[in-house]
């Protein structure tokens, strides 16, 4: 049922790039290269479960920890568009923080916290992606194609540790990395005289039995030819079990929400 969705919406953002576009030859799409800034801040749930760079961990984002949008740093937008390709470059950042009695014993890092001690967190998750398409299918203002390309997540995690009296408190950090393959379909186009561009599109990745999947959707409106505003919506999951990418670690991190920005065209 969810891919048949998305196929239809990549349907419909393509038919919707015809709207008001002048009839044109199909001679492909015109060239463009756009640059911005974008904030996106979106929520994060997961757990770690294992052995992360030889320290034992143990924990969940959401249920011990009760991370909640601390504040987000804006980051980049490059993307090119062009009559056979296209190439999108772009990064973020969003910091998270929590403050909780944990319920259970919690490890970050090779060091433990005990059920009673008040646990003050810090998560800063930062990401980069790049992603090339091929356009498998091209009108005179919309497409469809193939993507190719690597999306980079950086989960830097600290935490401090306060236990009923008359222990000492005590901290732990850890960072996980997870590059991540990108492969799937997406579809778009232009319309209105190129005042409004769309894009819809869907990736999965699948190895043992680790996966990934990323959904995702972005407007532009142009009110002038060189500048707009971008409003986009971006949901990704990623679940390793133990003995899949790493034989001692199992990890699951949700995050989705959506994103703006102002865009330069030229």
């Amino acid at each position: 049922m969810r891919s048949l969705s998305m196929v239809l919406l990549l349907s419909t953002t393509a038919a919707f790039a015809q709207l008001g576009a002048p009839p044109v030859p199909a001679s492909g799409l015109e060239r463009t290269w756009t640059l911005g800034g974008q904030i996106y801040g979106p929520t994060l749930t997961g757990n770690f479960n294992g052995v992360q760079d030889g320290q034992p961990i143990a924990v969940d984002l959401d249920r011990d920890l009760g991370l909640g949008k601390d504040k987000v740093v804006p980051g980049f937008f490059l993307h090119y568009q062009g009559p056979r390709f296209a190439f999108q470059l772009s990064s973020g950042t969003a910091e998270y923080r929590g403050d909780r009695v944990v319920t259970r014993t919690v490890t970050v890092n090779g060091q433990n916290f005990t059920a009673g001690t008040r646990v003050q967190s810090h998560v800063k998750l930062a990401s980069v992606d790049g992603t090339w398409t091929i356009k498998l299918l091209r009108g005179s203002d919309a497409w469809l194609g193939l993507d190719l390309g690597v999306q980079s997540w950086t989960l830097d995690l600290d935490a401090i540790g306060t236990p009923p009296l008359p222990l000492t408190p005590s901290t732990a950090s850890t960072r996980v990395t997870a590059p991540i393959p990108q492969i799937g379909l997406s579809g778009g186009g232009r319309g209105f005289n190129g005042m409004l561009e769309a894009k819809a599109y869907v990736h999965y990745l699948g190895y043992k039995q680790a996966k990934y999947t990323l959904l995702g959707a972005d407007l532009r409106f142009f009110p002038v030819r060189w500048f707009g505003l971008r409003a986009f919506y971006e949901g990704g999951s990623f679940d390793v079990p133990k003995g899949s990418v790493k034989d001692d670690l199992e990890f699951k991190l949700d995050r989705k929400g959506a994103g703006f920005g102002g865009v330069f065209r030229f």
